[in-house]
Order: structure tokens, then C-alpha cells, then sequence
């Protein structure tokens, strides 16, 4: 681990770029993940990520010259003499994955984020060396089952959409995520999306994420939506801090992963929290480990902070996996 966020694996640098970086990986788009993707950009021979990684960095600005992108799906190996560096699906938003790295000297992979770990996220077996982020290692960090707080979160929407208009706060790809899992359970009220949660969300529409009654603010149709008063806008999580008490009828939906025990809390007038997370919570991050088996672990703290240590410690003393936190 290098204390700029690069997991390095010899020539192989993921989710960071140290000097010698002859390979770049990136698991999925979020910020902390992309870190000095443009020395990447200009220093090592190839960036690996996914077809839709690849096509979000590009929307959100972050160029990658062509002749130097690698889209691998899932499953995919890109084999250069004895290394050969494979991408598995994570759950966590679109394009996101698992990296693998199989050479003589041994294997070894790196989580990303994730969560939903068994059904949807199937971690990696045979490894000598796992790399996890643990963002959520502490033991107090615990949330209710996703069904529960999904459940909650819809009902929470419809009965604020009989009030008035509802604007909902998330980072890119988590709020793709919820806009289709609303239209999956039935809300039919239109959505209004910021800039780049429009663009973003038409980009996905060529790999089969079609979000039906999307429109961009700003627009003609957006006025008119915004006129009648009943419809779902969704901003990204920074504007949340900008939310100040004002129209009785406006309602505002933080999704968060810093709720604990709890699916929903209301934190003022007409503000919510929900406990909706793109990433494994303390249960789920054991339950990868456990699955997992690797002769050693090294636990990102670089992201994970003073948490990666205790969830080290934990892993060492209770699944007996030798466990350390790194940088």
C-alpha cells in the first residue's frame, strides 16, 4: 500500500499511480478510487477498468487517451508474460469489480468496494494476498438487512410524493441505483436529475440501465414537471449540506452509509436520512474475509483510516488470518 491510496502489485498499480506504474487498474469512479489518474493517464502504458468504468470516466472528464484504455469484462484476463490481471464483478455501482492478480510469485487481489458479499458479490478464493477496504470495520458499524432499509426508503418516498415534490441526495451511480429500484417498486412520479446524474444515466442506457421518465433540469419539460409540483429530484450527496428549512411541501432524502441500527431518521423539518450504502457494513466485510481465506490480509487504511487497525486486529483474533493495516 502506498500512502497515496496505490495498491501495487509490482509493475500494477490499482486505484492509485506510484512512479513505475506500468499498468493502471480502477475498480469503479468514485474519487478516492481515481487517485492521480492523470499521471496515470500520461505515465503508464495501459488503464484497465471495466466498459462502463471506462465510459463514466469519460463523462465525468477524466481523459484517458484511447490507445491506452483496456475494457475488460468480467471474468476477462489481460496476460502480459507470467502476470495476468483479471476484473470480477463487485456490487457497488455501475462497472465496479474486484481485481486479481495471478503471477508465478503468487495471487493476489484487491476488493474494491463493495457489499451484498455472497449473492451478488462473490469474493475471491486461493489468494495469498487480499487487499479489503474497510470503510465500515468497526464492529459498531452495523446496519439493518438491505431489504429492511429498501423497504423503508420506498415507503418513505411515497408517503412524502402525497405531500409534495422530494429531492434525494447520492453520489454517482448510487443514484442510478435508487431510480431504477423506485420505478421497480411502483413510483411512477417523474424524475428531474442534475447535469451530470442526467448524463450520467443516459451513458448507462447502452448497457441495458434504462430509467424511464428522466429529465434533465433545467429543461422546457423540467419547468412544466417543476410547475405541477409532484416529482423526485435528485441531486448529488454534496448539495445536501446547502439544504436550509424552507418550503413545507419540499421534503429532502439523504442516502448515507453513516446510519447505524437504524434504516431511517428524520433531522429536521422535512429532512431524512436513510441508511442506504454502496458499501459492506462491519458484518459483511467479515463474512468476505471468512469467505475469502487468504494466507494474509492488509487491511486499506489509506481509506478506511483508524478503522482499518481495529478491523485488523479483529480479523487476526477471530478468524485467525494474519491481518494488518497498511499504509
Amino acid at each position: 500500500m502506498d500512502s497515496g491510496g496505490a495498491i501495487v502489485f509490482g509493475d500494477v498499480c490499482v486505484d492509485g499511480h506510484v512512479d513505475g506504474c506500468v499498468y493502471r487498474v480502477v475498480t469503479h469512479v468514485h474519487h478516492d478510487h481515481i487517485v492521480r489518474l492523470d499521471r496515470s493517464a500520461v505515465e503508464s502504458r495501459y488503464v484497465l477498468a471495466t466498459h462502463i468504468t471506462h465510459e463514466l470516466l469519460e463523462e465525468l472528464g477524466l481523459y484517458v487517451p484511447k490507445r491506452k484504455r483496456i475494457a475488460l469484462g468480467y471474468g476477462d484476463r489481460m496476460c502480459v508474460d507470467d502476470v495476468c490481471i483479471k476484473l470480477d464483478y463487485a456490487h457497488h455501482i455501475p462497472g465496479s469489480s474486484q481485481v486479481v492478480i495471478e503471477s508465478r510469485s503468487g495471487t493476489y487481489a484487491y476488493s474494491g468496494d463493495f457489499k451484498s458479499v455472497g449473492d451478488k458479490t462473490k469474493p475471491p478464493t486461493g489468494v495469498d494476498i487480499l487487499v479489503v477496504d474497510a470503510t465500515y470495520g468497526d464492529p459498531a458499524f452495523k446496519r439493518p438487512p438491505e431489504d429492511v432499509i429498501i423497504g423503508e426508503l420506498v415507503k418513505l418516498v411515497k408517503t412524502l410524493l402525497t405531500k409534495g415534490p422530494v429531492s434525494i441526495y447520492a453520489y454517482y451511480g448510487k443514484a442510478q441505483e435508487v431510480m431504477l429500484m423506485l420505478r421497480e417498486y411502483g413510483v411512477d412520479a417523474p424524475f428531474i436529475a442534475s447535469s451530470k446524474h442526467w448524463r450520467i444515466a443516459r451513458r448507462l442506457e447502452k448497457f441495458g440501465y434504462v430509467i424511464k421518465d428522466l429529465v434533465l433540469d433545467g429543461s422546457r419539460e423540467s419547468h412544466e414537471i417543476l410547475r405541477d409540483g409532484w416529482y423526485i429530484k435528485f441531486e448529488h450527496f454534496s448539495k445536501y449540506r446547502c439544504v436550509r428549512n424552507g418550503s413545507p411541501s419540499q421534503s429532502h432524502i439523504l442516502l448515507t452509509g453513516w446510519l447505524f441500527h437504524t434504516p431511517i431518521r428524520a433531522v429536521g423539518k422535512n429532512k431524512w436520512i436513510v441508511a442506504f450504502s454502496d458499501h459492506a457494513d462491519f458484518e459483511e466485510l467479515i463474512l468476505y474475509v471468512d469467505l475469502s481465506r487468504p494466507r494474509r490480509l492488509i487491511v486499506d487504511s489509506s481509506r478506511g483510516g483508524v478503522v482499518a487497525k481495529r478491523f485488523a486486529e479483529y480479523v487476526d483474533r477471530v478468524l485467525g488470518i494474519h491481518a494488518e493495516a497498511q499504509p
